[in-house]
């Protein structure tokens, strides 16, 4: 091990308590120094699991800690601030999505990184999960020909009514799932936005942000991505449909398999065309043409999801390529922004 991080996590709520912590704590990598959380309780909890100093605010943190690694785990609006805080006392950081609540505190934080010469990384953990890695295997083989178009739903029914509820603290789908989303169609698309549209709407939240959003994101490339957030739906939507020219792909009901259904084009015969408007024997759609259509399961149990915290390490302390470049995420908050732009506009 070529060093070891002295490491605070801000924010113990459910992200930080329930992955943070526990993925730091099994990393030699990491000497988990201290935690910041404004509530009491919380801070007595982890000094008896994990043996670790506990303050109430950043400001006594840094007034007593010497860090070498902050993450962020702390709602989205205290993200660049907290941020900020912690390059100002030479800290490197890695913070919870999304980057910030809008876009200007995004390239504020960004720009406060550089000028200290810090460190700064996104946790995008879509991008590690095993439905991804298993995804991106799969695309690589080309079975389903030239990818154009990308859908991605989750749906249920909830009344929202904890902070994420609410446009004051940052809150919403967009930001929420939306962060999640757009950034894994976008990193399994390898290629940049080029044209945004945007729904918005409020339909059984408890608050006033928006818990159903529709995005239709057209990359550079030509590949349409299609994005259903819907909290406010009594049944279920499709959570994947990846469409190539030859066949697509779905993942099973039960979430363990991805399904291909494709066919060779070089088995394909060129087809006959009939451009009068008479079409023979009054009959439409080519119905004649017969497609030999071939099947295949690839489990995601063959594949294993990025270790996040592995990724940290060797970003931070080895200076080997960040696993979520900065300028990756600034192009998820610039598609963020347009989102609600597009929206409003509507």
């Amino acid at each position: 091990m070529a060093r070891t991080l002295r490491t605070a996590v801000i924010g113990l709520g459910r992200i930080g308590w329930q992955f943070h912590l526990p993925q730091i704590a099994k990393h030699a990598g990491f000497d988990l120094v201290a935690v910041v959380d404004p509530l009491a309780d919380r801070r007595r909890e982890a000094q008896a699991s994990y043996a670790t100093n506990a303050y109430a605010d950043c400001d006594a943190l840094f007034a007593a800690e010497s860090l070498d690694f902050v993450v962020i785990a702390s709602p989205t609006n205290f993200h660049a601030d907290q941020a900020i805080a912690a390059f100002a006392q030479g800290c490197d950081v890695f913070c919870d999505k999304p980057m910030a609540p809008t876009l200007p505190e995004a390239e504020r934080m960004a720009a406060a990184a550089r000028a200290a010469g810090r460190k700064l990384m996104i946790y995008q953990p879509h991008r590690a999960r095993v439905e991804t890695v298993a995804l991106r295997a799969v695309l690589e083989q080309g079975l389903i020909g030239p990818v154009y178009m990308m859908k991605r739903g989750r749906s249920a029914f909830i009344r929202r009514n904890d902070w994420q509820a609410f446009t004051q603290h940052g809150g919403g789908m967009l930001n929420n799932y939306g962060a999640h989303y757009i950034d894994q169609l976008l990193y399994l698309a390898g290629s940049p936005a080029r044209r945004v549209t945007c729904a918005l709407r409020t339909i059984a939240s408890l608050g006033d942000a928006e818990d159903v959003v529709k995005a239709v994101i057209e990359t550079e490339s030509g590949t349409i991505l299609d994005i259903d957030i819907n909290m406010a739906a009594a049944q279920p939507l499709q959570p994947w449909h990846i469409l190539g020219a030859y066949g697509s792909i779905t993942l099973d009901e039960n979430g363990e398999a991805w399904r291909i259904r494709y066919y060779d084009p070089e088995l394909l015969g060129a087809g006959v065309i009939h451009e009068n408007l008479a079409a023979p024997q009054r009959r439409h759609g080519n119905v004649d043409e017969e497609i030999t259509w071939q099947e295949t399961t690839i489990p995601l149990a063959d594949f294993e999801p990025v270790d996040f915290y592995a990724q940290c390490y060797a970003f931070y302390a080895l200076d080997r390529p960040p696993f979520v470049p900065l300028e990756e995420t600034l192009a998820l908050m610039r598609v963020l922004d347009a989102c609600r732009k597009d929206a409003q506009r509507g």
